[in-house]
């Protein structure tokens, strides 16, 4: 197997296991289905499990291993490096020792099976989408020491009813199962089988984070605090039973697909506040019937509507707006649909050019 810019005298291989001259694992050769790293290869301490760094494609260090069913880390480990579990389809429990400082970008991102992870008191970090689509997971313990969590930590985690942090972290809470930062400005994660229908998030809360809401199926009814000022990318993307979410005046900023499958969403109305819709941020809301986009809106992005064949009406108060580059190819029957703007707009040209029926605000 050829690794790239390693020479072969560089590392070292012992029962499936390679390393390199540091300690790093750089990769596991070996189907057995249960596995314990050995804490010294060849008298070299194992201390990383590593990133990976084969030729051609992203095979880490134990990266696809379906075989694999259960792994004891020692505790000579004090990293596991991104993607490096990813897609272990069968591996269902995992303790992660006191010893390791981070866990890395989808570390155990795909492995669809896993139903236990120990975080044990010691990693600091926790890496972007490092569990995500573990879609057999149903709660989880987040130690005392963790102060940083990446985004969309838990997406696609499908079953996930419960998120509990430690009440002696200084950096992050949960409230109900809900994961929030510990001032309570940024909600990170909601679990998405988490019972409840509806949900009102907490005065103060400013940010919602990427994927924060994703695949939420069960909730049909959101509430923002006037405190909220960013809608995160895929904030509420694939939420299928959501019909109605109340947007607050002092949000700025609405995510890329952010409302991305929301095909039950009726109505919205984004405040006047708003000054960027980023791209396919409510596509595929099929049913979604009116849109108003305020006058401040300084860019919205390619795709922002499309497939959103069931829009009755825009209001569309920005005259300078690009409508070319907005709605080109996302706005279904011209036989349906009626744009309310300005008369001498970009949207009133728009609107005449292409066919649909224009109605000229006062």
């Amino acid at each position: 197997m050829k690794y790239m810019n390693i020479k072969k005298e560089e590392l070292v291989e012992e029962n499936g296991f390679i390393i390199n001259k540091k300690g790093v694992l750089i990769q596991y050769e070996g189907f057995d289905k249960h596995v314990v790293i050995p804490r010294k290869i060849k008298g070299i301490t194992v201390t990383s499990i590593g990133d990976g760094i084969l030729d051609f494609m992203g095979i880490y260090a134990f990266y696809g291993h379906s075989n694999l069913v259960s792994i004891i880390i020692p505790d000579s480990i004090t990293s596991i490096g991104n993607s490096a579990f990813s897609f272990c389809e069968n591996l269902t429990s995992i303790t992660i020792p006191n010893s390791v400082t981070s866990i890395g970008d989808s570390a155990f991102g795909g492995c669809s099976n896993l139903m236990d992870i120990t975080i044990s008191e010691g990693v600091i970090s926790i890496g972007n989408s490092a569990f995500a689509g573990c879609s057999n997971l149903t709660n989880i313990r987040i130690p005392s020491s963790v102060t940083f969590i990446g985004e969309g930590i838990f997406s696609s985690c499908f079953n996930l009813k419960d998120i509990i942090v430690d009440k002696e972290n200084v950096t992050f809470m949960s409230i109900d199962g809900i994961l929030l930062n510990k001032q309570q400005h940024s909600l990170p994660f909601y679990p998405a089988e988490k019972p409840d229908t509806s949900y009102t998030i907490p005065d103060g809360v400013k940010i919602i984070g990427n994927a924060a809401f994703r695949n939420c199926d069960n909730l049909k009814n959101i509430t923002l605090p006037s405190s909220v000022t960013t809608i995160g990318e895929r904030a509420f993307s694939g939420c299928y039973g959501l019909k109605n979410i109340s947007l607050s005046e002092g949000i700025t900023t609405i995510g890329k697909m952010a409302f991305l499958g929301c095909y039950n969403l009726t109505n919205i109305t984004i405040p006047d506040s708003v000054i960027t819709i980023e791209n396919t941020a409510f596509h595929g809301c099929e049913n979604l019937r009116s849109i108003t986009i305020p006058a401040k809106v300084s860019c919205i992005e390619h795709g922002t509507f499309g497939e959103c064949n069931s829009l009755e009406s825009i209001f569309i108060y920005n005259d300078n707006i690009d409508i070319d580059e907005i709605f080109e190819y996302t706005l279904g029957d011209r036989e349906k649909t009626t744009i309310y703007a300005h008369e001498g707009s970009t949207t009133e040209k728009y609107a005449k050019r292409k066919g649909y029926k224009f109605i000229t605000l006062t």
